[in-house]
């Protein structure tokens, strides 16, 4: 029997991350906002919120968690485009 390890992974910060939760990352010039979609073993898939929904690897270091009521209706307008 094969038992798969979730990674864990850590922020900027060093707050634990999960499938789900909303970070901010660098991509370019910007900061965006996204939800991570997959723990890969050293980065992480994080989906883009809005417009525009392509999916990207980040390392863990590159993100930062957000956890505060604005983000989530920022979260509840983009996902209404």
């Amino acid at each position: 029997m094969v038992v798969k390890v979730i990674p864990e992974h850590r922020d900027k910060l060093g707050r634990l991350l999960k499938a789900g939760d909303c970070v901010a990352y660098p991509s370019s010039n910007s900061l965006i906002i996204g939800t991570i979609k997959k723990l890969n073993p050293k980065m992480v898939s994080v989906a883009c919120i809005g417009k525009y929904r392509w999916t990207q690897k980040k390392y863990p270091a590159d993100l930062v968690l957000l956890e505060d009521p604005e983000v989530t209706m920022y979260l509840l307008k983009e996902s209404a485009k």
